[in-house]
């Protein structure tokens, strides 16, 4: 993970790239995230976060973690089970039933019995932007209380500021962070 600071001292640069490599380490998201570039102007309160993700874990499906028999599931991946239940509770009520710690009964057609395969389970890029998030808010300066997303392919990115932020600052943190990122 490659961490690129500009715009404050030299102090202040290296101190920001050791706080968000301890930051994203102690997260445990390190490995997911490319790079990261920060732009601190102190004099105007103006500071830029953005987090590139880099490779991610595929999403699981009911049928990445369960074996299908006719009317049943056996859960073969129990990590997943809490999130399992409340999509098929919330899909089909009443009509799945969990018989044991890993079995699953279901009252469905063929047709929903196919379409409940491919119900998605678990999606592990939520939870990694939300701790990238987490890590961000541990990152940014203690005054930097009015927040702004800036809206990037791939990237988390966050302007923030003691100011209220205009669009001018919206338009001029989305200008440094694409020309900061590819340098």
């Amino acid at each position: 993970m490659e961490v690129k600071v500009e715009g404050g001292d030299d102090f202040a640069n290296t101190t920001f790239a050791k706080i968000s490599q301890a930051t994203f380490r102690d997260l445990g998201v390190r490995a997911s995230i490319d790079n990261i570039y920060i732009y601190i102007d102190p004099t105007a309160h103006f500071f830029v976060i953005s987090v590139k993700i880099g490779r991610v874990a595929s999403p699981v499906t009911v049928r990445d973690m369960t074996q299908r028999e006719p009317d049943r599931l056996k859960i073969t991946d129990e990590r997943y089970a809490p999130n399992l239940l409340s999509v098929l509770w919330d899909t089909y009520g009443a009509r799945i039933k969990q018989v044991s710690r890993l079995e699953i009964e279901f009252e469905l057609d063929e047709k929903e019995r196919v379409a409940m395969m491919d119900l998605l389970v678990y999606d592990p890029k939520d939870d990694l932007i939300t701790r990238i998030l987490d890590g961000i808010d541990r990152i940014l300066p203690e005054g930097a209380r009015v927040r702004c997303p800036i809206p990037l392919p791939d990237r988390v990115t966050l302007l923030a500021s003691e100011d209220p932020i205009g669009p001018e600052w919206e338009a001029k943190a989305e200008e440094i962070v694409r020309k900061g990122s590819t340098d």
